[in-house]
């Protein structure tokens, strides 16, 4: 099985953890088959013989070994490969996933998102912007960009009574590439 561990709020800020050495980091606490894409905290993994049976134990290992590593403190979210394809299958606007992949996004939480709470929060400001939660995630639409919206990062956390990290749909199904080659040959891929 693979896992896909997103860290929170990396390579901003000051907080580099550069993708090359977060793969030979992965290498290094004997995670087999590790692959990084965009450089800004996303790897993925098999358990190969880190010793991790569950997705909190590559978040834990993969936490400990970015803070020894590179003195940055960022929460790790790990997703498997089963998570990824219901995530996929399920986003609530198929065509906008296709056909504008980069104002559409998955907000994955440290703990699953509080529906009622996303439920709660007044869009009547936020202009075009969508929202919907399924699989403990928040789906984000954002039509006429990011950058404007009162929909941000702090908001939505705060309304899913759980910090988030967000990743676009390009970003979301290339994990997911990535996920299921891990699965067919990661116990024997050296690290790319």
């Amino acid at each position: 099985m693979s896992y896909a561990a997103l860290l929170f709020a990396v390579n901003v800020g000051g907080r580099k953890v550069p993708s090359t050495r977060l793969r030979a980091l992965a290498g290094e606490l004997g995670f087999a088959a590790p692959r990084t894409i965009v450089n800004s905290g996303n790897l993925v993994v098999a358990a190969g013989g880190s010793g991790a049976r569950s997705a909190a134990d590559v978040a834990r290992l993969v936490h400990d070994g970015v803070v020894e590593e590179f003195g940055v403190d960022a929460t790790v979210v790990v997703l498997t490969t089963a998570q990824l394809e219901r995530i996929v299958a399920d986003v609530p606007w198929p065509k906008a996933a296709r056909e504008d992949p980069s104002h559409v996004l998955v907000l994955v939480g440290a703990e699953p998102v509080d529906a009622a709470g996303i439920a709660r929060l007044d869009l009547s400001t936020a202009g075009r912007e969508s929202l919907a939660v399924a699989h403990g995630v928040l789906y984000a639409r954002y039509p006429d960009g990011i950058g404007r919206s009162p929909l941000t990062t702090t908001v939505l956390s705060r309304a899913a009574g759980t910090p988030v990290t967000g990743r676009n749909w390009n970003t979301v199904t290339r994990l997911l590439e990535l996920a299921r080659e891990v699965d067919g040959d990661g116990a024997t891929t050296p690290p790319t």
